[in-house]
């Protein structure tokens, strides 16, 4: 029998405990007949005041927060933010609508990046989409925002693919199946040199 591995234990426990959360939410206002409930922000806090987690609009929504410290976030979407103990950003649910592109995506992080996320984009322009799961190994050097993207399980523009890279974040083996249903293995040296295909 085969079992989970840790990191996908956190992540679905996680999954899990914010689903309940939500639900319960839900629950709650509709057994207290209330139709609606509207804010531009809301913060589930701890005993000590700290940020748990934050529900907020484009203009509300929390700059990321890493070992205490605030960074300027890359897109101000709507969504959802999860915090640690200490008030640090370990994941969310993001919703990004601006002129180019919708991009969705629900993410779980280490102490300093993203672990774990899956996304769902198309562009407003083109024809372009993609949707899937990314896994990162943590950067070790500490560096705030950086991650080591190792395994993408995606389809884009009716290509989908696995593929699994080395540390360098060089693709060394893709399995594929193209928008024409052609199956196919590619394996890649480590300067990302194709030497294998089948």
């Amino acid at each position: 029998m085969q079992t989970i591995s840790r990191p996908l234990k956190v992540f679905l426990t996680t999954l899990i405990l914010s689903n309940f959360v939500l639900m319960s939410c839900l629950v709650y206002f509709l057994l207290n007949e209330k139709q609606n409930l509207t804010a531009e922000r809301i913060d589930i806090n701890d005993r000590s005041g700290k940020n748990r987690i934050v529900i907020a609009n484009t203009d509300y929504i929390p700059q990321p927060i890493i070992d205490g410290k605030t960074y300027k976030r890359a897109y101000a979407p709507a969504g959802l933010i999860f915090y640690d103990k200490n008030g640090d950003e370990r994941g969310g649910l993001a919703i990004t609508d601006n002129a180019e592109t919708n991009l969705n995506a629900l993410a779980f992080d280490y102490q300093n990046a993203d672990a774990v996320g899956i996304l769902a984009q198309d562009n407003k322009h083109d024809n372009y989409f993609r949707a899937g799961l990314l896994i990162n190994d943590k950067d070790l050097s500490g560096k705030p925002g950086h991650n080591i993207n190792r395994i993408n399980l995606l389809t884009e523009n009716g290509n989908a693919a696995l593929v699994m890279k080395d540390n360098n974040e060089i693709p060394r083996i893709v399995l594929k199946v193209d928008s024409l249903g052609n199956p196919s293995i590619e394996m890649f040296d480590k300067n990302g040199n194709l030497n294998w295909k089948q």
